[in-house]
């Protein structure tokens, strides 16, 4: 799965990186790099909107329509079955969304300690996760909420966690956020990356007011 995740591309880097308009919401707006972005909060993402590429943003974390309860946030969607789920597969079909990511944090079980997980070092670009947008009402109010979806990991990650986000290679952006895709060819169209390194991070990332450039840095397991 991939329940957080690091960002600090500001949006106008990211529109550049894209080849997107920035949502006019988002203009003039103060950026911060976020280190611990969390379910809940809104997201930059990369949607189609009469065939042009558009940074805006939703919420992460879509509530389906049998839950009555606003914590039960869908934050993944698994990309082996995404066609065929309820919540999901209308969303597959016309709204796919790409979502920049820095990095993401996975916990290795037993002891659940958070890795850091990342483009190789010295590439700029960040990730084109793979997502989903879906109207959800929370709390009587209709918001567009999306879901990052997963596949199973690289045998290099899979000793930390068994599922990984799935990412958009550049050259399919274009398709990927076609609504006219083919289903069959979007699920395609999903990629599991090789490249990506990880290392272990400080617990601190577990709590979600925690929020700094530390959270990244590398623990040292010597002793």
């Amino acid at each position: 799965m991939c329940g957080r995740y690091v960002l600090v591309h500001d949006p106008n880097v990211l529109a550049t990186d894209f080849d997107a308009e920035l949502d006019p919401e988002l203009v003039g707006r103060e950026f911060r790099p976020n280190y611990n972005v969390a379910p809940s909060v809104n997201i930059p993402v990369i949607t189609s909107v009469a065939g042009s590429r558009v940074l805006t943003e939703a919420r992460w974390g879509v509530l389906p329509k049998w839950s009555r309860k606003a914590s039960t946030l869908l934050i993944n969607a698994r990309g082996e079955s995404v066609i065929e789920k309820t919540t999901f597969a209308k969303a597959f079909a016309t709204h796919r969304i790409l979502i920049p990511a820095t990095a993401y944090y996975e916990w290795k079980r037993p002891a659940k300690d958070p890795y850091f997980i990342s483009p190789p070092l010295g590439d700029p670009h960040p990730m084109a996760l793979a997502g989903l947008i879906v109207e959800s009402v929370i709390d009587g109010q209709a918001q567009s909420t999306c879901a990052i979806i997963t596949l199973a990991a690289q045998p290099n990650l899979e000793s930390i966690h068994n599922r990984m986000p799935a990412c958009i290679a550049t050259a399919h952006w274009g398709a990927w956020l076609d609504p006219e895709c083919d289903v069959e060819l979007a699920r395609e169209l999903l990629l599991a990356r090789s490249d990506l390194q990880a290392f272990r991070v400080d617990r601190a990332v577990n709590s979600v007011g925690n929020n700094s450039p530390a959270l990244i840095e590398e623990l040292d397991t010597t002793d």
